[in-house]
């Protein structure tokens, strides 16, 4: 996962918090049955800030209702025999429309969800046409009515404000198990990047202008140049997931850099972001530069949306329906434990759409080692940890004559970075995850990541052109938009044979990692740690599978 650009996010500090409204009685709420509190959606953003005052009444507030799928209990197993070579439904994918009459909320519960907005003097400005959302907006004492909340002012440790719900929202009875999330009700920046600049005493490794790999040093490491001339990612989409913004001028420059000649990026705003470039601006930037230093003939697609749980759901669901992208790359996250357990299971269902339409997705692991939240404490990085998800680790790449020479876990232990990885605490080990070392010491049947890695130590950076200036990147950061490039690659390659698509990737890296194969697709990564679990011979929590031989793994991919 990316931290920000010189180091890892650091957690937000607790503090002491008022539950009582200030300034204001609260309306009771609107409803002829009782409301029941909604589990999962419990207040942690105001947990995290100092209480400054009530939120006034009349602000008017944009809230996003997460609906629970139809047939979810059918879901997981559809997928399974979706990704089952000998399935007769292998990699039949269906369009966002098809998984709407299969698994999407029904017109009733819409109806339902809709009926108690308005009821409650609450605007209904969108339904999400895949059913899975109903977005409201009204004034603050309409939303402490309807939700049975207190929102408030608060202040976190970096001085930075914001507003939350201070207690759990609550539904009417009837409706409450339509409802999964409730999101708008706070709008905490709490997800980060995990982009990370190398020590000022580093070696300049790479020829980059100001050190770093070059397009041509990542694909000569990473076997992609025997593919280069004729597979550039023509034809194939990636969709970004970012919370700021970029210049164009910068993406332009390193293209012309490098002789790219890479499409212009298409941005998408979603929930009304303005696109300015803020203090992540560096994220966005290598996030494209790095998906065509791998695909240069890939269309970007970059998806921005405010930094919140309102603008994440949208913004992911938003590239679900639009279904433009077979490849989507995440350099934000947030630790598991701090994430709300409810709007993780909102994106669990849209990410579920997203691997029946045959979209693979990519996630930085996050740059804080085996300690994700920054702490003591062993946790992974959501989404990096969904099974759904590619989660992409980090190493130390170092190249010999150009090529590929020898990696190691990446870590740096007086500064605590190093590459994601660990067990989740919240979703169970998926069938697909096997072979050697799977099942190791530290397992306890749930989920284990990263899935994958690739180089992300700053040390051994990328060479990127960011605010007006030429620079070096590291981070998983710059892992996972590395793989989505190779996906992008992959999937021209099938399309030319006249194959699917990738899809969800890991049934079929995982296949390919526990079986034999004509071609060695994957570099065993066996030394280093994460700060806590040690590289070892075959999967390990600190580099996954390994990383990528990409024309050897293309060619097991596709049977050629």
């Amino acid at each position: 996962m990316k931290k920000s650009k010189v180091a890892i996010p650091t957690m937000l500090a607790v503090f002491s918090m008022a539950l009582l409204p200030v300034g204001s009685a609260m309306a009771a709420p609107i409803s002829a049955n009782p409301h029941v509190q909604l589990k999962g959606n419990e207040a942690v953003a105001a947990s995290h800030g100092t209480l400054k005052s009530h939120k006034t009444s009349s602000d008017v507030v944009s809230v996003t209702l997460a609906l629970n799928l139809r047939n979810a209990d059918q879901l997981d197993a559809y997928i399974a025999d979706l990704y089952t070579p000998t399935s007769a439904n292998y990699k039949k994918f269906l369009t966002p429309e098809q998984f709407q009459a299969k698994f999407g909320p029904t017109a009733s519960d819409v109806q339902k969800v809709t009926d108690f907005a308005t009821a409650n003097g609450l605007s209904v400005t969108d339904v999400a046409k895949n059913n899975q959302s109903v977005t409201v907006s009204g004034t603050v004492q309409q939303l402490e009515a309807a939700f049975g909340v207190t929102i408030n002012n608060y202040t976190n440790a970096k001085g930075e404000s914001y507003f939350a719900n201070a207690n759990t929202p609550s539904v009417p009875s009837e409706i409450a198990g339509v409802i999964n999330s409730v999101t708008g009700l706070n709008n905490e920046a709490i997800r980060h990047n995990h982009a990370g600049k190398p020590e000022a005493t580093a070696p300049h490794v790479g020829s980059g202008p100001s050190g770093g790999y070059t397009p041509t040093e990542l694909r000569s490491a990473y076997d992609v140049a025997p593919l280069a001339s004729t597979y550039d990612g023509t034809g194939q989409n990636v969709a970004l997931v970012e919370f700021d913004g970029y210049v164009q001028s910068n993406i332009t420059t390193y293209y012309n850099q490098y002789g790219l000649g890479s499409p212009t990026p298409k941005t998408v705003l979603v929930d009304n972001y303005n696109g300015a470039a803020g203090s992540g601006q560096g994220e966005v930037e290598l996030d494209i530069e790095v998906i065509n230093a791998i695909a240069p003939k890939a269309q970007v697609y970059v998806y921005e949306a405010p930094n919140s749980d309102k603008g994440e759901l949208d913004m992911y669901q938003k590239i679900a329906n639009d279904n433009t992208s077979k490849t989507v790359s995440i350099s934000w996250g947030l630790c598991e434990s701090q994430s709300n357990s409810a709007t993780m299971n909102s994106l669990h269902n849209i990410l579920s759409q997203m691997a029946v339409q045959g979209q693979s997705v990519f996630a930085a692991a996050g740059d804080d080692g085996a300690y994700d939240c920054g702490s003591k404490k062993l946790d992974v990085d959501n989404p990096a940890n969904d099974p759904y998800v590619t989660g992409v680790g980090g190493t130390n790449l170092t190249l010999s004559s150009g090529q590929y020479g020898a990696e190691k876990v990446w870590s740096n232990t007086t500064k605590k970075w190093g590459g994601g990885g660990g067990l989740s605490k919240v979703y169970k080990m998926p069938s697909w995850q096997t072979g050697p070392g799977v099942q190791n010491s530290y397992s306890t049947g749930y989920r284990q990541v990263p899935d994958v890695s690739a180089d992300a130590d700053p040390n051994t950076g990328y060479s990127i052109y960011s605010a007006g200036s030429w620079t070096v990147f590291g981070g998983t950061s710059c892992a996972a938009p590395l793989w989505a490039g190779i996906a992008a690659v992959n999937n021209q390659y099938a399309e030319a044979r006249g194959k699917a698509s990738l899809g969800q990737a890991n049934p079929t890296l995982y296949s390919l990692f526990n079986t034999a194969q004509p071609y060695n697709a994957y570099h065993d990564v066996t030394s280093g740690s994460n700060l806590y679990y040690p590289a070892t011979s075959g999967y390990d929590l600190a580099s996954g599978i390994g990383t990528p031989d990409v024309y050897n793994l293309i060619r097991d991919i596709n049977g050629l």
